[in-house]
């Protein structure tokens, strides 16, 4: 083998295999690592209308909705009960504060608590369907596996 080498013209034939088994390493890796129809990247993607989960659709929204209305009908009939019995205006104002800060405050926790719910029931649809990432419909160009109503349905059973 050693004396073939010594040859120019082996030494160039050689290189030339060698290039060539390399080339079509290269071309079959990035034959297999191509995406095929069936498993593209685009079907790993989960994409949910969330203008669809904050609507009457949405059990979990309906829910949410009602407490909220509930809970800032109480508030106003305590504030006001709290007003009436206040002597001087800087008393009522705060009242009035506190009250707009209640509201507030129960709002970001509802908000949050839905969130938390949808990003679970978004979860458990993704893993069931194989996808790798979730994303809002708005944040995808074209493609994706649409599973919004899975997610709803997901949060209906949910919230029974």
């Amino acid at each position: 083998m050693m004396r073939m080498m010594n040859n120019k013209t082996n030494v160039k034939i050689f290189s030339i295999v060698i290039a060539a088994v390399f080339i079509i390493g290269i071309g079959a890796l990035a034959y297999t690592q191509m995406a095929t129809p069936g498993s593209s990247a685009a079907s790993n993607v989960g994409i949910i209308d969330m203008s669809r989960l904050d609507n009457p659709e949405n059990p979990v929204y309906v829910k949410a909705a009602k407490e909220f209305t509930d809970y800032r009908s109480q508030v106003a009939a305590d504030m006001q009960a709290k007003v009436d019995a206040a002597q001087d205006d800087a008393t009522k104002a705060k009242i009035k504060q506190e009250a707009q800060a209640n509201v507030e405050k129960k709002m970001e926790e509802m908000n949050k608590q839905m969130a938390n719910k949808t990003m679970e029931a978004a979860k458990s649809v993704g893993d069931a369907k194989g996808l790798s990432v979730v994303l809002p419909k708005e944040a995808v160009l074209y493609g994706g596996v649409d599973i919004t109503d899975q997610v709803l349905k997901k949060l209906a059973s949910d919230a029974k």
